[in-house]
């Protein structure tokens, strides 16, 4: 009896239109490994945001102190000419 790998079974397999066992198509292996490297993985990008936060000095919005709720910049963005006020109506007497 000759030994077949995993990929020569499911080979046959495909080729005489049998169905292939799940456990020879499976594409990743669950396990410790795994596990490690996502929370290796989730560990770094907490650093890296952590890191990125205190070099802009306490928090990403407070860099930016000019939020454009000033009416200069309202000014700056309007093409319209500002409406003139309209004349009051005389008072009936």
């Amino acid at each position: 009896m000759t030994h077949q790998s995993p990929h020569d079974k499911a080979a046959d397999a495909v080729h005489e239109g049998r169905p292939v066992e799940a456990q020879y198509v499976r594409g990743g292996r669950g396990g410790v490994r795994i596990l490690t490297l996502l929370l290796v993985s989730l560990a770094a990008v907490a650093v890296l945001l952590l890191g990125m936060w205190f070099v802009s000095q306490g928090g990403f919005a407070a860099t930016n102190a000019n939020t454009g709720q000033q009416a200069v910049d309202v000014q700056a963005f309007d093409d319209t000419p500002a409406p003139t006020p309209a004349a009051a109506p005389a008072p009936a007497r």
